[in-house]
């Protein structure tokens, strides 16, 4: 398995409190531990990228320049704990609209991948919906992993996904062509699962 290099993250659940159409930067808040576990995977060698569909943008619910005031404000709470996000990709279309960007499709993806030179099995997704996980799944990604956080623990019954164990707060739910997936507690325990699982990899 190749090393793991990249880190695509979803926002709102996952790495921020979900706080419903966020368009203040000033509610911008980090889930607890949120910023070390960041740090974690860039100490590690990863390179973080958000990927959020936000399309409270398409319904009119606030503008692409709020969003960039968030983005900049989590740039800056992350960067508190020695953590630079490269780079933030979102979707601002409304789900009627039928775009090939908002998550599940790979739209995203594919911008990060043209723009950085991303390899597909060099690359995790990390997420707290159905349409993270389904993400990495189609693009091909190494891994998927579902956190608990946000709606994770909802998408996690609904899909019928195992309990996490107690003294990892991880489990490997499977493999399959390559692609494995995940639940973790919260993202510092994605962050383990990675160190255990997968960020040996091949020199």
């Amino acid at each position: 398995m190749a090393q793991i290099k990249n880190i695509l993250l979803d926002r709102d659940g996952t790495v921020i409190v979900d706080k419903h159409y966020l368009s203040d930067p000033e509610k911008v808040e980090l889930i607890p531990e949120g910023g070390r576990a960041l740090a974690a995977l860039q100490q590690a060698g990863m390179r973080l990228y958000i990927v959020t569909n936000q399309s409270g943008i398409g319904r009119g619910y606030f503008t692409e320049d709020d969003l960039h005031a968030c983005t900049v404000r989590l740039d800056e709470l992350a960067e508190l704990f020695g953590a630079m996000i490269e780079d933030t990709v979102f979707c601002p279309h409304a789900p009627e609209e039928e775009c090939d960007c908002r998550k599940p499709l790979t739209g995203m993806w594919s911008q990060l991948k043209d723009m950085y030179g991303l390899l597909p099995e060099e690359s995790v997704m990390i997420g707290d919906k159905q349409a993270d996980i389904d993400l990495g799944k189609y693009a091909g990604l190494a891994a998927s992993i579902l956190v608990l956080t946000g709606k994770g623990e909802k998408e996690r019954q609904k899909l019928e996904l195992p309990e996490v164990d107690e003294s990892t707060g991880y489990v490997t739910v499977c493999t399959e062509n390559g692609w494995m997936l995940a639940v973790a507690k919260d993202l510092s325990a994605a962050v383990r699962w990675i160190e255990k699982e997968l960020a040996q990899g091949d020199n």
